[in-house]
């Protein structure tokens, strides 16, 4: 009874960290250039009931083996008919943004100008980093229009990349350096939605809740056989 009880504590532990990353991406569901995350599961240790190679085996629960970003296909565009808006078509690619925290990489592409100490306006986002173009420059903006276009940049490997938050990604050892991408798939005047499907969230959230609530009726039903047990003592 105890072996039911941990095997289904540790499965209602990984649905809730499933349903947790869920939730996150249904929260993002509208914001701009937004990659969802999948969460994926892994078995626990199989334990033989009895001696020998032909014995069978019982599970010991599941675990989050681990999340994976979504980079592709790269979310829908929207026309905003804005000169500071930019969109990337090539899910792969992103934005160089020079932040307090140093360099990071962005899908999104709503941009502003924004007043600098000398005077001059440079392009921005949302956070007021400075979007940086194929040199890594800053981009000044006159009347509206900017000097340069924002750089397209990518990785050797994505999922090396990791999120810092604001919409960020951070390269890593594992990623691998920025290098710049071709400008083919760089939209002036258009915003890239999130890469969320409503459809799919809600499809999960079903699944995982279902999961977890099994997983927590478990422990209780094997909390109440330990009780009846100890009862009959």
């Amino acid at each position: 009874m105890f072996t039911s009880l941990y095997t289904a504590s540790a499965g209602a532990i990984a649905q809730q960290q499933g349903l947790d990353v869920t939730a996150n991406n249904a929260a993002n569901v509208s914001t701009q250039g937004f990659r969802p995350d999948r969460a994926s599961f892994s078995d626990l240790v199989h334990t033989g009931v009895r001696a020998g190679e032909d014995a069978p085996k019982t599970g010991s629960g599941e675990k989050l083996a681990g999340t994976e970003t979504l980079y592709v296909p790269a979310g829908g565009l929207r026309q905003t008919g804005r000169k500071l808006d930019y969109a990337l078509t090539d899910g792969r690619q992103f934005f160089a943004v020079r932040t307090a925290d140093g360099i990071r990489y962005t899908r999104s592409g709503s941009f502003a100008a924004s007043a600098a100490t000398n005077g001059r306006f440079y392009l921005t986002d949302a956070q007021g980093g400075l979007v940086l173009d194929r040199q890594g420059r800053t981009i000044e903006v006159t009347d509206e229009h900017p000097a340069r276009a924002p750089g397209a940049f990518t990785f050797r490997n994505l999922d090396g990349l990791r999120k810092t938050g604001d919409n960020y990604f951070a390269p890593t050892a594992l990623s691998g350096a920025a290098a710049t991408a071709p400008d083919a798939g760089l939209r002036q005047g258009y915003l890239e939605d999130s890469g969320v499907d409503l459809a799919d969230v809600m499809a999960d959230l079903i699944q995982q809740e279902r999961a977890f609530q099994l997983n927590t009726r478990m422990v209780q039903m094997s909390d109440e056989v330990a009780q009846t047990v100890d009862n009959l003592r």
